[in-house]
């Protein structure tokens, strides 16, 4: 009976646009979760038969019922925390998170501290993944969790030096033989910082003495105050650059139980004679002492850095994020994480800003893309629906009860 097929479809109006309203809710619940993404229902008919014997203009429908929740993975606005273990993803794709049972699990939800162990973990306790980078901070291709060390790094002797200066080409050569202690012996000279193989300092000091000799000086080393030591001689051509003695190397006796001697490829190149003051303008050497843990930073690139007290940066680890060729075929798998289908196809990894995948920002959250105007909306849209549907109950409720009052 048509009054009877009528109650069925009002039912099924109410059971759909009631899991409806709690679609629209969860969103709202949701609204201050961090990294959340909204879901929307979609609604499809039911058929039940046709009047006129399979005529398509007499068919009556049996109801509704909820077709899909499809999630909007729209971008959410992004606020700064402060926090540098606090990651936005500004683009495509999905951080990766392994739990304690070792599964995956894939989320937008940049909130990460550190546990006791060092892992970068996210407030549930899955650790964040990344590529693994070596005790020289080359990133490698191997996936894991990502751990801080903060372990002191080891010095490293100099081996590589360089100075950039100009010798005054007017000056004039001293009258008296050269004596590191009498400053007329010599025309210029300068100092620089080296390290032995313990990471101790130690001060290199050059003497530059204008020589007889047209267009050449003489070059003498000290280390520590001690002895001095000649070296090659600096020769400029009429142009006063340099064609002799730019790259020498020298041999330090070092004291304190160091390997020694320390040898240290001197570059000269850049020194110049012109006619004017003799100054030193730079210089660089390679060498450092150990240096224990600073602080951290992690680039737009996902790369994980570790900043030392001795003035050293060492990559630790690279951040990993993988897309999907059909994010909505993703399942949510609770905590702020989804999880892989075989509709949203097989998770294809990279580094940030490759691969089709967005940048990372550090100290900054991603919020929820919840739009609570749009969610009010649909609220009010839900529930007149429903209202419509327990009104169409109770019409064909009387049309029922004025079917039996015939009889009377």
């Amino acid at each position: 009976m048509g009054i009877l097929t009528s109650l069925f479809s009002a039912v099924s109006g109410l059971n759909t646009y009631g899991n409806a309203m709690s679609v629209i809710g969860n969103n709202i619940a949701n609204v201050g979760t961090v990294g959340f993404k909204s879901s929307s229902a979609s609604f499809a008919d039911l058929v039940s038969a046709s009047l006129g014997g399979g005529s398509a203009t007499g068919q009556v429908g049996l109801g509704v019922f909820l077709n899909d929740v499809q999630t909007s993975f729209t971008q959410g606005s992004l606020s700064n925390t402060g926090n540098t273990l606090d990651l936005a993803i500004d683009g495509n794709g999905f951080f990766g998170l392994r739990d304690t049972a070792g599964t995956v699990s894939y989320s937008r939800a940049g909130q990460f501290q550190v546990n006791n162990l060092g892992e970068i973990v996210d407030p549930s306790g899955r650790f964040l993944q990344g590529y693994q980078a070596s005790t020289t901070g080359i990133i490698l291709g191997t996936v894991g969790n990502i751990t801080l060390s903060t372990a002191t790094v080891a010095p490293q002797a100099t081996s590589t030096a360089n100075v950039e200066a100009n010798l005054n080409a007017a000056s004039t050569v001293p009258a008296t033989a050269f004596n590191v202690t009498d400053a007329t012996t010599y025309n210029f000279s300068n100092g620089i910082t080296v390290y032995d193989s313990l990471g101790a300092q130690h001060q290199l000091r050059m003497y530059y003495v204008k020589d007889a000799a047209a267009n050449t000086w003489n070059l003498h080393s000290q280390i520590d105050g001690g002895a001095t030591t000649a070296q090659t001689n600096l020769v400029f051509n009429s142009s006063g650059v340099l064609t002799g003695g730019g790259a020498q190397t020298f041999s330090l006796p070092i004291t304190g139980g160091a390997a020694t001697p320390l040898a240290v490829a001197m570059n000269f190149s850049a020194i110049t004679q012109f006619g004017s003051a003799s100054n030193l303008t730079n210089q660089s050497q390679d060498g450092f002492t150990s240096g224990s843990f600073q602080s951290l930073s992690i680039d737009s690139e996902g790369r994980v850095a570790a900043q030392f007290s001795n003035g050293q940066t060492r990559t630790l680890a690279q951040v990993v994020l993988s897309r999907f060729t059909n994010p909505n075929g993703l399942t949510r798998s609770g905590e702020n994480g989804f999880a892989e289908t075989i509709d949203s196809g097989a998770p294809l990894a990279g580094t940030p800003t490759n691969n089709g995948l967005g940048r990372l920002i550090s100290q900054t959250i991603e919020q929820s893309n919840v739009d609570l105007g749009k969610e009010f909306v649909d609220m009010i849209i839900t529930q007149r629906a429903f209202q419509a549907n327990s009104r169409a109950i109770s019409t064909s409720d009387e049309m029922l009860q004025e079917l039996v009052n015939l009889k009377r």
